[in-house]
């Protein structure tokens, strides 16, 4: 592994280690999806554990599929959580990911939360993980909201692209799944992304999370209550039908 490599898994678990602690933020992105459990779970890009861990504490979730590309982070992922005999980490990436097409057609949720924004080939990647959903499976997708707040955060996280709602309903609809909910999310976080990613060198550093923490304790509320139209981030809720249609077929 090449110094750069090993540097840039080292930024990552720092990053992700920073976020964990923050809990308010953490509990609101797990409630975008916890509804939508059952015995067999896939979590693509696990990082650290954040949304596992949470995971694993829901009644009746009996199989948890982590798949985390980055060996610093996959090694967090064993050594926190590989000891459960419902968890399997495995280090694989979208759109291959073989232990994800291995099950392909039972998975009763497949969580993706900020990754198809670091994916070129992201139709690829949601047609893998449709197949993967049994008829009648969710797929809970988060991604990067309006392409003009891309900036200096953006590139420093490896971000491709950041979404628009056309293109997330494309991509459902191409995968061929149907979409239940698509909706804004964390309209409290533009500011702070907006004017850090103009910054040269930027980055989201402990004291600002807590600040947002603490202000998150008064707008969550309003947020859940209101869904205003614009936020960070998009959440897109997508079904497998019953009656499923043709998949993406899997590549060669």
């Amino acid at each position: 592994m090449s110094a750069t490599a090993v540097e840039h898994g080292q930024e990552a678990l720092w990053d992700l280690e920073r976020l964990r602690r923050a809990r308010g933020l953490g509990d609101w992105m797990f409630e975008q999806f916890a509804g939508r459990t059952g015995p067999r779970v896939a979590e693509v890009g696990a990082g650290i554990g954040t949304f596992s861990e949470r995971l694993l504490g829901v009644p009746g979730v009996e199989h948890l599929l982590l798949v985390e590309p980055e060996p610093a982070c996959a090694a967090v992922l064993d050594g926190r959580l590989g000891g459960d005999p419902r968890v399997a980490v495995v280090r694989e990436e979208l759109p291959e990911a073989p232990t994800l097409t291995a099950g392909e057609g039972t998975f009763d949720l497949v969580v993706c939360q900020n990754v198809l924004e670091h994916l070129e080939d992201h139709e690829a990647a949601m047609a893998a993980m449709a197949r993967a959903l049994r008829p009648g499976g969710w797929l809970v997708l988060l991604v990067p909201a309006h392409p003009r707040l891309f900036g200096s955060l953006d590139r420093r996280y490896g971000h491709c692209r950041r979404y628009t709602r056309e293109l997330v309903r494309d991509l459902v609809s191409e995968a061929g799944l149907e979409l239940a909910d698509l909706y804004s999310f964390n309209l409290l976080g533009v500011p702070g992304w907006w004017v850090t990613g103009k910054r040269s060198a930027p980055s989201i550093g402990a004291r600002a999370l807590a600040v947002y923490e603490a202000m998150l304790k008064v707008w969550g509320p309003i947020e859940r209550r209101l869904r205003p139209p614009v936020g960070l981030s998009l959440v897109a809720h997508a079904r497998r039908p019953e009656t499923a249609p043709r998949m993406a077929p899997t590549p060669a």
